[in-house]
C-alpha cells in the first residue's frame, strides 16, 4: 500500500487532514473492508509514519497517522 494513494480516500473512507497528521474514518458500512485496510497500513506504512488505530469493539473505527520524526509532512 502506497501512502499517496492511501491519502486519496475511497467509498470505504474519508480523509482529514490534523494538525499533526492524517485522520482516515470509516464510512458506514464497510466495516470489514476498512479492517482489512487498517490492517495492511499497519503492516506496510509503520516504517513510513506513525500509525494509531481507533478501535470501538472489534472494529476500527479510525486511523491516525502521523510524520515520524524526519520525515516529509503529509500534504
Amino acid at each position: 500500500m502506497r501512502l499517496d494513494v492511501l491519502l486519496e480516500g475511497s467509498p470505504a473512507y474519508g480523509v482529514r487532514y490534523v494538525r499533526n497528521g492524517v485522520v482516515l474514518f470509516r464510512r458506514s458500512g464497510f466495516e470489514v473492508e476498512f479492517n482489512e485496510m487498517a490492517s495492511e497500513v499497519v503492516e506496510t506504512l509503520s516504517d513510513q509514519c506513525k500509525v494509531i488505530l481507533l478501535i470501538k469493539g472489534r472494529d476500527c473505527e479510525r486511523l491516525f497517522l502521523a510524520p515520524l520524526k524526519g520525515k516529509p509532512k503529509f500534504g
